[in-house]
């Protein structure tokens, strides 16, 4: 199967960068699940994100060396 799911897990340097970003949105109140999204879309340096909640990934940006770009988030 092409483009089925794989698992990843949190590294140290991972769980860390998580919780940079919830610092950083600390406004938005970013938890732990969104933050894990756009740590795993940095990762997998990807756009797509499939999530219900839309508002919140308007506001989020995923990292790309020295820019910052929108999520894209995968209709439900």
């Amino acid at each position: 199967m092409q483009g089925g799911l794989s698992v990843w897990f949190f590294t140290d340097r991972a769980l860390e960068r998580a919780f940079e970003l919830m610092d950083q949105y600390r406004d938005q109140t970013m938890d732990l699940a969104d933050a894990s999204l756009i740590v795993a879309a940095e990762h997998a340096q990807t756009r797509r994100i499939f999530t219900l909640d839309r508002r919140d990934f308007a506001v989020y940006r995923i990292r790309r060396g020295h820019r910052l770009v929108s999520p894209e988030v995968v209709p439900a």
